[in-house]
């Protein structure tokens, strides 16, 4: 059985999060690619895990370790 429902509070959007956690009911995304990533219910490091290399995540901790320092002083 499937329903389309609208959600009236992003309360909601959690409860039914909840519910697919729980394996109570499935969620069925439709849409584009972006939108299935921006309604995920993980939490961004699992979204996004692997996406660019470490190397490249060390260099850009780097760049924004020194930006900070840089607006610190």
């Amino acid at each position: 059985m499937q329903f389309t429902i609208e959600l009236l509070n992003d309360n909601a959007l959690n409860l039914i999060y909840d519910l697919e956690r729980l394996n109570i009911i499935r969620l069925i995304r439709k849409g584009t690619h972006n939108e299935v990533i921006e309604n995920s219910p993980l939490k961004p490091q699992k979204r996004f895990a692997g996406r660019i290399s470490k190397e490249t995540a060390a260099e850009l901790q780097q760049q924004l370790k020194q930006s900070r320092e840089e607006w610190q002083h």
